[in-house]
């Protein structure tokens, strides 16, 4: 049984790789989430971020996925240092292109790495980030203890991912029920509920997470969770149609972030784990 369960991983994670290698997709992210209302968001989280871990000026933080590097800026930004780390070349290449001449090309260093099997030492990082990558990751069970174990004592790593309880979530499972329609092949596992997509560029999978879950799982190898609120409340913005709606589904989610912060009903989390002294 553990042979088979094995198998059946690896395969999920060598298409889920496949995929995520390639450079469009990447493009297609950056189309559609780096926009000025998008950057608004995320200046107000990356700011909510660095004042947790309280890290001193020029500080190294790890970003783990960084892909094209939009949220490597902010952490430079807030006065850190960055070491990117990304699975794909294609969004590695995109990023050095983007950051070549640029105040953030000196303060960040880029290189290949898969985050469930990573090439630091142990005890090497005092501050990571995690936005939005588990997600895709099918062995997200090796990626929480490849994290963990390149986090030193007292340590701080920021993770945000998509809450499978959010009233956004809930909504859209009610709908697909209803009208019996669903486009994506759908995992429940205990780390989520998988959507796995046929894409131009191969299958995509993308998890949202059971928030309780990653609690429990960072806490087995000596995380402590110190701090969790609401990313954006809904990522609706995507599908509607009018620049309006959209304006106001951002509006909304300012508000709600720095005002409510309550994550339970939240599509976005944002869930900020610090390691025990030793």
């Amino acid at each position: 049984m553990f042979v088979r369960s094995f198998i059946v991983v690896r395969n999920k994670s060598e298409t889920a790789e496949s995929t995520l290698a390639k450079r469009h997709i990447h493009e297609e992210w950056r189309d559609n989430y780096r926009t000025p209302d998008n950057e608004h968001f995320y200046r107000m989280a990356f700011a909510h971020i660095a004042k947790v871990f309280d890290a001193p000026d020029g500080a190294q933080v790890l970003d783990a996925g960084c892909g094209s590097c939009a949220k490597s800026r902010h952490l430079v930004d807030q006065g850190l240092t960055v070491l990117g780390t990304d699975l794909s070349d294609s969004a590695l290449d995109m990023a050095r292109v983007e950051l070549r001449g640029t105040q953030y090309e000196s303060n960040i260093e880029l290189r290949q790495e898969n985050l469930t099997s990573i090439s630091l030492a142990d005890d090497v990082m005092q501050y990571i980030v995690c936005w939005g990558v588990l997600m895709h990751v099918p062995d997200v069970t090796s990626a929480v203890a490849e994290l963990s174990r390149i986090l030193g004592p007292g340590g701080k790593i920021a993770i945000s991912e998509a809450n499978k309880r959010s009233l956004q979530s809930r909504f859209f499972r009610f709908l697909k029920w209803i009208f019996r329609r669903e486009r994506a092949e759908v995992i429940n596992t205990p780390a989520g509920t998988e959507n796995w997509e046929e894409t131009d560029d191969g299958r995509l999978m993308t998890r949202q997470a059971d928030t309780g879950w990653l609690i429990r799982e960072f806490g087995k190898h000596g995380l402590t969770l110190v701090d969790h609120r609401a990313g954006q409340f809904s990522e609706l913005y995507w599908v509607v149609p009018t620049v309006l709606l959209k304006k106001a589904i951002h509006w909304f989610n300012w508000c709600w972030f720095r005002l409510i912060r309550v994550p339970g009903p939240a599509f976005g989390n944002i869930l900020i784990f610090q390691r025990r002294q030793e």
